[in-house]
């Protein structure tokens, strides 16, 4: 795709034209990537990476500057509501649930998101290409980006941008964010159960383990740890964070545990949807929990899944890896006693 120093002429007045997506953020040549992207396609991605991109997408590399200026100029919208997570915890079946809400948009996973928690963890280390002023900038005319031609939206984040939740609530107060997780005897289950499972969690584990180092100053040689480990980490590295943004903005960010959501599915979303200001009566939601997202897959809903699925898939980790997630717990155990963070991360989601 093309660089330009102008907007090509299919992005015309791109502030009103949210079929016109900023799908990746160079921090190197200070470019950002438009790609035109139609309204279903977007809504069914269930990664808004180079998976969502087809042989003939338009797009164009147009220098960050110039968008800049365009949506300086742009009013400022509702803002949108963030999801986080740790990871494999159904965040995804969250965003599907509240895009099925009147006049609702999620988006799922931005590649930009994660250009700029890579930049907040390598600016503790002082390798950051953006000032914490600039991060905060970029991030807010993004989501005004992302904001365009919907009265809601919903963005869920990749769990390894877990530390953004500082960068928004400090730029703004009235922000809403949500915290997924699962307990970490789950997680760890969950992401043994994987049939990649050993490649899937050494694709973050040099971030996760430099986020988590810097905030915790524990020595932790990665090339030791085993897979059981590497899970506990990819759930640690996200709770700690999570801990540290609560204790500055408490009100601001909703914890949800995935069990718990299920437990109670009508009432979670209901309380879900009006903590991130989502208009929806008692029939709207009933709606939404009773379509086929909660009977399939949500990063794959061409595949059947529900609840009993997911504990037939939880019992079978449980049992093949008994070992491994009982030695990866003590492991959590053990850091969690060299380090009141580590400890208070447990205690709170453990």
């Amino acid at each position: 795709m093309r660089n330009t120093n102008a907007l090509p002429e299919w992005a015309n007045e791109l502030e009103h034209r949210p079929e016109v997506f900023p799908h990746q953020l160079d921090l190197i040549n200070d470019n950002l990537l438009l790609v035109e992207l139609s309204a279903a396609e977007t809504s069914a991605a269930s990664f808004l990476d180079q998976r969502v991109l087809k042989q003939g997408t338009r797009g164009a590399w147009v220098a960050w500057p110039l968008i800049a200026e365009l949506f300086e100029k742009v009013p400022d919208n509702k803002p949108p509501g963030f999801i986080f997570h740790v990871g494999h915890c159904g965040s995804t079946l969250l965003s599907r649930l509240l895009q099925q809400l009147d006049e609702t948009r999620s988006l799922r996973e931005p590649l930009p998101l994660r250009t700029l928690a890579q930049d907040v963890a390598d600016a503790e280390e002082g390798r950051s290409f953006l000032s914490r002023q600039e991060q905060s900038r970029r991030l807010r005319l993004l989501s005004k980006m992302w904001c365009r031609g919907a009265e809601h939206t919903v963005i869920k984040a990749t769990s390894i941008c877990t530390d953004l939740l500082a960068l928004i609530h400090a730029d703004d107060p009235m922000a809403r964010t949500v915290f997924v997780f699962n307990r970490a005897e789950t997680h760890i289950a969950t992401l043994l159960a994987g049939q990649n499972a050993v490649v899937d969690l050494r694709g973050f584990a040099q971030l996760r383990l430099q986020r988590l180092q810097q905030k915790t100053h524990l020595k932790i040689p990665l090339h030791q740890m085993t897979p059981g480990q590497l899970a506990a980490l990819s759930w640690l590295s996200e709770a700690v964070s999570a801990t540290q943004s609560l204790a500055s903005y408490p009100e601001q960010i909703r914890v949800l545990e995935f069990d718990a959501f299920l437990g109670k599915p009508t009432e979670s979303l209901a309380s879900l949807s009006n903590f991130l200001g989502i208009p929806a009566d008692r029939q709207a939601i009933e709606k939404a929990i009773n379509s086929d997202v909660l009977q399939t897959y949500s990063k794959a809903p061409e595949h059947q899944y529900n609840a009993q699925t997911r504990q037939a898939i939880l019992a079978d980790s449980r049992s093949r890896f008994a070992i491994e997630i009982k030695e990866a717990l003590s492991w959590l155990d053990d850091l969690a006693g060299r380090s009141g963070l580590v400890s208070a991360s447990v205690q709170k989601f453990g």
